[in-house]
Parts: C-alpha cells; sequence; structure tokens
C-alpha cells in the first residue's frame, strides 16, 4: 500500500469498531499518523498498539463526544502530540436500540436528545476543535446516511440528526473551504 499520508496527523471518533476501527487501520498502513477516540477503551488501546506494533504512531483516548470540554482536551492532546492536525474523520454515533420502531409519534425525549446530542451535536463540537487547530488547509469528513436524505419511517431523530450533518457539512465547507483550504466533505452509508 502507498504511503501517500505519510505523517499527515488524523483523527478518527467512534474508532473502537465497524468503520472507524477499518478507517483508523487503513490510514495507519497509508502512512497517517493516529488520534483514535470512542467510549470504549480497551479496544481503542489495542488498536493503537497494534498500529504501533507495524511501525506506525497511534496515540488513543476516551471520549464522549457530546461533551465539548472532553472533544477540546483530546484534540489539544493530540495536537501536542504530534505537532499538528491534517485531517478528521468524525464517525461516532448513535441508533436507537428500538431502530425503525421509533416514530415521530411514540419517539421518547431521551431517546431523541441521545441521537441528536451524539450524532448531530457531537459532530458540531468535533468539527469545530478541528477547523482551530488546522494551519495549513486539510480535510475533515462527517458521516450522514442514506436515510439523511430518503427519511425512513421507524427512525425519525436518527435522519433528523444525520439531516442536520449533511448540512453542518455543507455551510462548514463554503466557510472554510475558499478561504483556509480545508475540504469538508459528507460520506452517506
Amino acid at each position: 500500500m502507498s504511503h501517500d499520508l505519510q505523517d499527515k496527523v488524523i483523527v478518527i471518533t467512534g474508532a473502537g469498531g465497524g468503520m472507524g476501527l477499518a478507517t483508523c487501520k487503513m490510514l495507519a498502513a497509508r502512512g497517517a499518523k493516529i488520534s483514535m477516540s470512542g467510549l470504549r477503551p480497551q479496544p481503542l488501546q489495542d488498536l493503537a498498539a497494534e498500529i504501533e506494533a507495524s511501525g506506525g504512531q497511534a496515540m488513543a483516548q476516551r471520549v464522549d463526544v457530546r461533551d465539548d470540554a472532553q472533544v477540546n482536551d483530546w484534540i489539544a492532546q493530540t495536537v501536542a502530540r504530534f505537532g499538528k492536525l491534517d485531517g478528521a474523520v468524525n464517525l461516532a454515533g448513535a441508533i436507537p436500540s428500538s431502530f425503525f420502531a421509533d416514530t415521530v409519534e411514540n419517539h421518547g425525549n431521551g431517546t431523541w436528545e441521545h441521537i441528536i446530542a451524539t450524532n448531530l451535536t457531537g459532530t458540531m463540537y468535533c468539527m469545530r476543535a478541528q477547523l482551530k487547530n488546522m494551519r495549513d488547509g486539510g480535510s475533515i469528513i462527517t458521516c450522514g446516511s442514506t436515510a439523511s436524505v430518503q427519511g425512513e419511517p421507524g427512525c425519525s431523530a436518527y435522519v433528523a440528526a444525520k439531516h442536520g450533518v449533511v448540512g453542518l457539512t455543507k455551510s462548514a465547507a463554503k466557510e472554510v473551504g475558499p478561504t483556509r483550504n480545508i475540504r469538508v466533505n459528507c460520506i452517506a452509508p
């Protein structure tokens, strides 16, 4: 695999499993220095050790993206260790335990608030901290969903949050793309 990301510093949220874990491995294999976060420390520490054992550089920190102070601390520690921030992949997210059963009519406030706080507000907290620490251009990737553009019955909080991520991403791209050479894009798996 090419090392086209050699010495680029990239932060990844939601790195404890799934897409986040796979993204960390792929970026590290391409030479990036990885700072990963998630809610479960052990998978993060295991992955950081695996990356470092293969000759890469990685750090792991437990971060709840719903907590602005934790997000800011993680990004500050990343910059302190690696000296800069070049990119971000914001994959942290939550889905309701009763996916496809939470209609607008019967949605509980707690579920709604948790999904919006994690998927939308958490993405904004991360993006804000990342932008404040990107100096010479960069790239931020957020995670929407196909549901964010077409809607899905029974998962209104998730759809609303992911639709918000799409709008947040478009606005940020227009704010920082032309003036700071920072690309901001949203994937929709």
